[in-house]
């Protein structure tokens, strides 16, 4: 190596030296700011923290879970009784109640099922207790159902959700127009009810989407995983 070599190597180092100079007293200017070095973390640390975090208790996770589902149901009614009076409108309570029964106990799932009822009569300014009474009777038996059954999937979720829709519809066609002779009755199914009924359909899965996320995340995912697993145990 020759002398002008040495030096333009020597030269590169130093200005190397220098760059690493000033960044470190730029970082340290910086810390000084933020209150010293305790403002900032070592990589060791944060990986700590970040291990030590404990989850949330089950009964916190339950509750938070259950918040949800209230949120939902609210949400769902205000948007049932908004709108122009007369139209048709997807009643999401419906496939909301199907998609908690699954995966809650028999009077979880006959509670919601009341609740969504009470909400459902307010909504379609029906006589209050005809939608809870049929759907605490149904989610709660759809429930034991699934418990001893049926598999917690999409395909069996709407399968629930098209059996107690359609006999919700027909239900209300034939106690509050049909039976009464009501003019047109022909035309509110056709107009009202009918659209009614494809619009809930088609937001099914969604619910589901919803309904079983909130699930896995409140019941964690080991928990989640074993009742999968049961749920391949001789059922449908």
């Amino acid at each position: 190596m020759t002398l002008t070599e040495r030096e333009a190597d020597m030269s590169s180092s130093a200005v190397g030296k220098k760059k690493k100079g000033f960044a470190a007293n730029i970082k340290s200017k910086i810390r000084g700011f933020f209150g010293g070095r305790s403002a900032f973390k070592p990589a060791g640390e944060i990986r700590r923290s970040k291990r030590q975090r404990k989850p949330l208790p089950p009964h916190a996770r339950t509750a938070l879970k259950w918040a949800v589902y209230v949120l939902a149901g609210f949400a769902f009614y205000a948007a049932a009784t908004s709108g122009a009076a007369g139209s048709s409108k997807g009643l999401m309570l419906l496939p909301l109640g199907c998609a908690i029964a699954m995966f809650s106990g028999e009077i979880s799932a006959s509670v919601t099922g009341f609740v969504a009822g009470i909400l459902l009569d307010m909504a379609s300014g029906q006589l209050i207790g005809f939608s809870s009474f049929y759907l605490c009777i149904v989610l709660g038996l759809a429930c034991a159902m699934f418990r001893q059954f049926f598999r917690k999937n999409l395909i069996n979720f709407e399968i629930l959700t098209l059996a107690v829709c359609l006999a919700y519809y027909y239900i209300v066609y034939f106690f509050y127009y049909r039976i009464w002779d009501y003019e047109g009755y022909g035309l509110v199914l056709t107009t009202r009810l009918v659209p009614s009924f494809i619009k809930t359909m088609v937001g099914s899965p969604f619910i589901f989407g919803g309904v079983w996320l909130t699930e896995k995340l409140s019941r964690g995912t080991r928990q989640l995983e074993i009742e999968e697993q049961d749920d391949k145990i001789d059922r449908v």
